[in-house]
């Protein structure tokens, strides 16, 4: 709800006199002060007009604000014209302080319990189970998402209707596993646990490497999970794999980022190398890359791992061609684009075709003191690959 604020300027009100008006004002004098003078005074709600009266217009005070007809048969009132008090007893005698939804897997058996008290519901099509506790604090609740039971300790500190997401999260990103990091994703509830630039370990063929989140929302998924169409969570290697690769075998870009060796083949073997629990939850993406082949044309692909784009990486475009998506939240800030191979900074590869000849992809310079700049190379140079992937 919102306040009604007057301009005051002397105009927020509008006065309408009825038409039996008498025609003298001595005549209006006496039946206002016999209590027989009847005037409508009414709220100038004009907010633009010459004559505006006020700067905001505030909620009604009616009967669909205050207490509707829903709200009257969910709580069981009775009488013809229940009021906000009558429903705020009937709420306190019902003992139940909320409403909480707790979501999982439909037909499963949700139990929620603190102290000796449990309560128990099962989720209906709506694909939560509602379960009304009778007091606030610490609740621990026990539920099935996709086919495994977790528990999570939920606290209770509102009067209203909660919702509570199947997830467990972790004193940190690295403390919680990838399941519960792709639910919390998928949920669009990210932003809300963790922070751009937060890390996370991997292993790619039994080698530990950090990722971090480079952005929320960002990529488009290549099938909408539900409602969503993005990903909720992009991740990037901080540094580069300890093997460096070439974009194709020899320095040509004629078939660009769809056709390269590097997706193809090095993606490919990279996607087999990555632990089970990580693979499970990655998400096909789109990505939209030129053709190559010196054309600015433009292409779409669907993968779970996938080198950015230049101007993913610096926000601009200098050796690609225009349309290749736009920078990541990470680069946005500032951040350094500085990536090291075995703990020196190196080059490493972008998945932009080099717009000026059919033979080179653009790539990221070694620099120095923090900083580095875009750059292009022949597609059979061998340099750093720091991987992209959605959950």
């Amino acid at each position: 709800m919102k306040d009604t604020t007057i301009k005051g300027n002397g105009k927020s009100s509008i006065i309408r006199a009825p038409s039996d008006m008498p025609a003298t004002f001595e005549e209006w004098r006496q039946q206002l002060i016999a209590g027989n003078g009847y005037l409508d005074v009414v709220l100038n709600t004009d907010t633009t007009g010459a004559n505006a009266g006020c700067d905001v217009v505030g909620t009604p005070l009616s009967k669909a604000n205050l207490l509707d007809d829903t709200t009257k048969a969910a709580l069981e009132l009775d009488g013809a014209d229940p009021t906000v008090n009558d429903a705020l007893y009937a709420l306190n005698q019902k003992g139940s302080p909320a409403e909480v939804r707790v979501i999982a897997d439909i037909g499963s058996t949700v139990t929620m319990s603190r102290g000796g008290k449990t309560l128990t519901g099962k989720v209906a099509s709506t694909g939560y189970a509602a379960l009304y506790p009778t007091e606030l604090g610490d609740w621990t609740i026990v539920f099935t998402y996709n086919g495994s039971q977790k528990t999570k300790v939920y606290t209770l500190e509102v009067i209203g209707i909660v919702y509570v997401y199947p997830f467990v999260v972790g004193a940190t990103l690295e403390t919680t596993s990838w399941d519960n990091i792709a639910a919390v994703s998928k949920f669009g509830q990210a932003p809300n646990y963790w922070k751009v630039g937060d890390k996370k370990n991997i292993t790619v063929n039994g080698v530990t490497y950090a990722a971090q989140i480079i952005g929320f929302d960002h990529d488009t998924l290549t099938t909408a999970d539900g409602g969503r169409t993005k990903a909720g969570i992009t991740f990037q290697l901080v540094d580069c794999l300890k093997t460096t690769y070439s974009m194709n075998g020899s320095n040509t870009n004629v078939n660009g980022w769809r056709g390269s060796t590097m997706r193809t083949s090095t993606m490919a073997t990279l996607l087999n190398q990555l632990s089970s629990d990580l693979k499970s939850v990655l998400k096909f993406v789109n990505k939209v890359t030129s053709v190559g082949n010196n054309s600015s044309g433009l292409e779409t692909t669907s993968d779970k791992l996938f080198l950015l784009s230049e101007i993913e990486v610096f926000g601009a475009t200098r050796y690609s061609y225009a349309g290749e998506g736009k920078q990541y939240e990470y680069y946005t800030a500032g951040n350094s684009t500085i990536k090291k191979v075995n703990g020196s900074a190196y080059y490493w590869w972008e998945r932009s075709p080099y717009s000026g000849d059919t033979i080179g992809f653009c790539c990221v310079g070694a620099g120095s003191n923090g900083a580095s700049t875009s750059n292009y190379s022949g597609a059979s140079y061998s340099f750093g690959v720091s991987f992209g992937f959605c959950v």
